[in-house]
């Protein structure tokens, strides 16, 4: 996993701040306990990184309905088991952009188009 470009010190960029995030946090913890897919010893430390330190804006959280957050850390965590174990690991790049802001999780290469692999995208 590869994190970049954190955020400048010299950006025009403002962080926003969800003042009811650690109560979203807190319901994304619920449905995750409650769905069974990220054993219950693991999700504290998974949605601490999804929330702290992963650097979504806050705006993420405000606009997105606990739920959907649960869903993509399910998914986050779905593609880190799938990757495990195989020759070819997935390699999954973090990057953040900043001024109107910015975050892109993706495991290609830019400018390479690969058409071999699990094709996830058309299932």
């Amino acid at each position: 996993m590869t994190v970049l470009d954190p955020v400048s010190a010299n950006s025009d960029y403002t962080d926003n701040v969800y003042s009811g995030k650690q109560d979203h946090r807190a319901q994304v913890c619920a449905i995750l306990e409650q769905e069974g897919s990220i054993p219950q010893h693991l999700i504290d430390t998974e949605v601490d990184w999804f929330y702290n330190v992963l650097g979504l804006d806050d705006m993420y959280f405000m606009v997105e309905a606990p739920t959907a957050v649960a869903s993509h850390l399910t998914s986050l965590y779905g593609s880190q088991l799938s990757s495990a174990g195989q020759d070819n690991l997935v390699n999954v790049t973090f990057q953040t952009r900043h001024e109107s802001g910015a975050v892109f999780i993706h495991n290609s290469v830019p400018g390479v188009s690969k058409t071999e692999g699990p094709h996830f995208e058309q299932m």
